[in-house]
């Protein structure tokens, strides 16, 4: 490791490694920890039953703020990074850290009001490993990948009102009375995803509702982006101007069916300048992309 590179420990909130493997936190978590080691630093990936172990002076505190509960300890310098459920951030949390990134130029607004400048934005990334447009693909048409949860998945709900065939993939669906005929399978392991994206005629996506309207593109918006795949999203304030083109949106339910038909109407010269507008992706929001940042942040506070 650099001379001057402090230790990271990133945080997640899954209670041990084995729960960990089920949370999209886990891999986000990975990618980042292996992009901040192509800038000199010690990263480790700590999961709840894990926190306080091994810190010693001088290492850095990365907190992935989905689900919330570690405390600063002090004498360590403590950065938040939130990437998802805004909603559930409060401000005296907030107090103990010496940085947080957001997901979100909104939000990043709403906490300068409250802790002043040590916040920035910081979106959401993905890994060029995984997802870039020159993997083999794996063909499929309209392609959803997440699991049943509370609340529902709008994008599917839609979907299937609509009359759309969709390739489902993901935990949770195989008794759902709906979409359980749309089931391909409860996992893609995620060294494949991007094959599955790249291959898709249209993946569809949509935002928990608190991310939604505090400005928060989800992290599936860059992955398939940068996978070269047509994108069906509901619509996200603040998302990166860039990448809006590049987005079939929808805001009121009545929009959606538009969208999908137009999304699966490109043709291949379009794919052709999605594949390499990917690249524009790969090169500006990337976990290396982020990971920089957040090396100069730890650099400038421990020096």
């Amino acid at each position: 490791m650099n001379e001057g590179a402090p230790r990271i420990r990133i945080k997640i909130a899954p209670l041990n490694l084995a729960r960990a493997r089920r949370w999209g936190d886990w891999f986000f978590a990975l990618s980042l920890a292996e992009a901040l080691r192509g800038f000199g630093h010690d990263v480790a990936v700590e999961t709840r039953d894990l926190w306080d172990h091994e810190s010693r002076e001088g290492d850095i505190a990365l907190v992935l703020r989905g689900f919330g509960g570690y405390r600063p300890r002090p004498g360590l310098v403590s950065l938040m990074w939130i990437i998802s459920h805004p909603g559930n951030v409060r401000p005296e949390e907030l107090e103990p850290y010496h940085h947080v990134f957001t997901a979100s130029v909104k939000h990043k607004r709403k906490l300068r009001k409250l802790i002043g400048p040590r916040v920035s934005t910081l979106f959401q990334a993905h890994d060029p490993a995984i997802m870039n447009p020159d993997v083999e693909p794996i063909p499929s048409g309209l392609l959803y990948v997440g699991n049943n949860r509370r609340g529902g998945r709008p994008a599917l709900d839609l979907a299937a009102a609509a009359g759309f065939n969709v390739s489902l993939w993901g935990a949770g669906w195989a008794e759902h009375p709906v979409h359980a005929r749309s089931l391909k399978g409860a996992f893609i392991p995620n060294a494949e995803l991007g094959r599955h994206y790249a291959g898709a005629r249209a993946v569809l996506n949509d935002t928990w509702r608190d991310m939604r309207l505090a400005g928060f593109p989800s992290n599936r918006v860059f992955d398939a982006l940068a996978a070269g795949a047509p994108l069906v999203s509901d619509a996200v304030p603040g998302t990166p101007e860039e990448l809006q083109p590049w987005i079939h949106a929808w805001e009121r339910a009545e929009d959606f069916p538009a969208a999908v038909e137009a999304a699966l109407a490109e043709g291949e010269e379009r794919r052709a300048a999605r594949r390499a507008f990917a690249k524009e992706v790969n090169a500006r929001h990337s976990f290396r992309a982020r990971a920089a940042e957040i090396s100069a942040k730890a650099r400038e506070l421990v020096g």
